[in-house]
């Protein structure tokens, strides 16, 4: 047999090869896509590095917005009821607390004055000298313990005893009972059905465009749309005084009554601009400011100054801002005349009388100097 004849059945003789030529094109094929696809997972990866992992996660949430903090002279809680017993909104308020009324509702719209209350905002201690009178335990408010304080005779004050306790954000409530007008288990109830409501800012229907430097707003009184009061006293930190629960103010507890003061909302006989409860019309070296929503004859634009005989060495300055208005503004001789005539000229009436959402709030209705600022 020839050689090319050998060489020939051995090819055709031969096992079937393992990869085909087929297999070898679809390997390439293959290998191919691999090769693509790699190249654009990198693509990938470098958009990623570029724009940011963020991108390709869910967002954080909106972190929720801060409160303002509240305002020194912001109102902290609001009337309620008990029973045939009546808690006022806030009267006075002052940068160490905020005093409100009871009356007991003798017959339908017709309230008699037994007793006050007091909020202390956190942070703001009762130092008035009857809290140091013999305690007694009354029992739990919000968890803590109640205390009953035996407040000790006094010339003025009709107080015979003080209820305190602590509320749920360290604010501290003191209430007074008058000439016994309050039980011991009304107290406790009024206590407990006491609440700190979030703060809303005090309104005043007037302005003041000037004070003296060193004034800073202390208290207001917010019981009487047509005749209000407020104290400017020297110096940012304390007001020097307290207003105190334990004086009884039985005509503005009166003025609940209908029909004979509600329709008018000014009790006759209160003074104005109003006494600080328990202390002299105008304290030491500050200003007392009155509006009130009626003209006083003789007044105008120009204020008029004299001597006030209601309090030795004070003065008053007096002004009528519009044909409808009365401003007074007192003090005493440590203030000088100029700077209280400067005060009565700087007064302006803001709003309708019996709308108090179109009056100014306190922070609007003073200069910004004149603002307190406690952290």
């Amino acid at each position: 047999m020839k050689l090319s004849e050998l060489l020939l059945a051995a090819r055709e003789e031969a096992p079937a090869a393992r990869i085909t030529v087929d297999d070898v094109v679809a390997a390439g094929r293959r290998r191919k896509r691999r090769r693509n696809t790699g190249w654009a997972v990198a693509a990938l990866l470098a958009v990623i590095a570029a724009i940011g992992v963020p991108q390709l996660v869910a967002r954080p949430s909106v972190p929720p917005v801060t409160p303002p903090k509240a305002g020194l002279l912001d109102l902290r809680f609001s009337g309620y009821r008990s029973g045939d017993l009546r808690v006022g909104d806030p009267e006075w308020v002052s940068i160490e607390n905020q005093l409100a009324s009871i009356g007991r509702e003798l017959s339908p719209g017709v309230y008699r004055s037994v007793g006050r209350l007091a909020l202390y905002p956190t942070g703001s201690v009762p130092h008035t000298f009857r809290m140091d009178g013999p305690r007694e335990s009354g029992g739990a408010i919000n968890g803590r313990e109640a205390w009953f304080i035996e407040v000790l005779p006094h010339a003025v004050s009709t107080a015979d005893s003080l209820l305190t306790w602590q509320n749920s954000d360290s604010s501290t409530g003191v209430l007074a009972s008058y000439e016994n007008r309050l039980s011991r288990t009304e107290m406790m109830r009024l206590a407990s059905a006491f609440r700190v409501s979030p703060p809303r800012p005090a309104r005043l229907p007037f302005a003041i465009t000037w004070v003296p430097p060193t004034m800073r707003l202390a208290a207001i009184d917010v019981s009487r749309p047509r005749a209000t009061t407020a104290v400017l006293l020297p110096g940012p930190d304390r007001i020097g005084f307290e207003l105190d629960p334990a004086y009884e103010q039985p005509q503005f507890v009166s003025s609940w009554s209908r029909p004979v003061s509600d329709s008018m909302r000014l009790p006759g006989d209160l003074s104005f601009p109003r006494t600080t409860p328990g202390n002299a019309p105008v304290p030491g070296g500050g200003i007392v400011i009155g509006v009130q929503r009626s003209f006083m004859p003789g007044t105008g634009p120009t204020p008029k100054c004299a001597t006030w005989a209601g309090q030795r060495n004070v003065r008053q300055c007096q002004a009528a801002p519009d044909a409808t208005s009365n401003l007074v503004a007192r003090a005493g001789h440590d203030v000088p005349e100029a700077d209280l005539q400067r005060v009565a000229a700087a007064g302006r009436i803001v709003g309708a009388v019996d709308n108090p959402g179109t009056w100014p709030t306190t922070q609007e209705s003073f200069p910004t100097s004149a603002q307190v600022s406690r952290d």
